[in-house]
């Protein structure tokens, strides 16, 4: 079958399997050894200075020699779905998912959260507001609440907003955050409670809730043995929210229930 491949893609097949592993795939014939040393080094340095912007934390907590062998890991291992230099940290993130156990023993526990927490910023920076219509004085109890396109819902295993070289966590802590792009276009992160995590959860459904809807959703899977104050708390929650752009308003249309 190779030698149906014209000559030329045969080399160039030589040339990045030697790049993206020199262990194991020889260098191409007639290729000087000082020559081919430059482009593994422009190559890996790239690819290690893409995803350490995008992933400071986690290099720091790695530490240089493990976030190198990750980072090599990564070249030699992963076969990327887009050519696209700025989509490299979202591939890396798809790596780690899927690292052989050989890698994944030699990593902090926590590290593929950490990550994607990193990567979320990013995203929320660069992702367009696409335009909603909404009522920016709608009630939002009586109909559904409007969230900026930029709102990012997480949950995670690890407290990993407060990882750093000198705070690494030895427990699981199950953690909720939300995340998002103000009006003056900074990204924001705010720690969850349960009852504002699953508020905004039911909030995103489809068929939508009112706020009210939700609330009262609430109440009942808590078995609260008041439930108009689960309703008030929730109503101060949803206005909170809107004061710091997460919510813009309410739909423009909307049965009132």
């Amino acid at each position: 079958m190779s030698q149906s491949i014209p000559s030329f893609q045969r080399y160039q097949q030589a040339f990045t399997a030697h790049i993206r592993d020199p262990l194991n795939h020889p260098r191409p014939e007639g290729v000087p050894a000082e020559r081919m040393a430059v482009y593994e080094e422009i190559v890996f340095n790239n690819l290690l200075e893409s995803i350490s912007a995008c992933f400071p934390i986690a290099r720091q907590v790695c530490g240089k020699r493990l976030w190198s062998t990750l980072a090599h890991a990564f070249l030699r291992d992963h076969s990327a779905g887009t050519p696209l230099f700025r989509k490299i940290p979202e591939e890396f993130l798809s790596y780690m998912a899927n690292a052989s156990p050989e890698v994944q023993q030699l990593l902090p526990p926590y590290l593929s959260s950490l990550c994607h927490y990193e990567w979320i910023e990013l995203l929320v920076a660069t992702m367009p507001a696409a335009e909603t219509a909404f009522d920016p004085n709608g009630d939002l109890m009586a109909h559904q609440p409007v969230f900026t396109p930029t709102m990012q819902l997480l949950s995670y295993d690890y407290a990993v907003h407060r990882i750093s070289r000198r705070n690494q966590p030895k427990e699981m802590a199950n953690t909720r955050l939300l995340v998002y792009r103000n009006h003056a276009e900074d990204v924001k992160f705010m720690e969850l409670n349960p009852v504002t995590y699953r508020l905004l959860e039911l909030l995103q459904e489809i068929p939508p809730y009112t706020g009210k809807q939700a609330l009262t959703l609430i109440a009942g899977e808590l078995n609260h043995p008041e439930p108009e104050k689960i309703i008030l708390f929730g109503g101060e929650i949803l206005e909170e929210l809107k004061s710091q752009g997460v919510i813009l308003g309410s739909k423009l249309t909307h049965t009132v229930d």
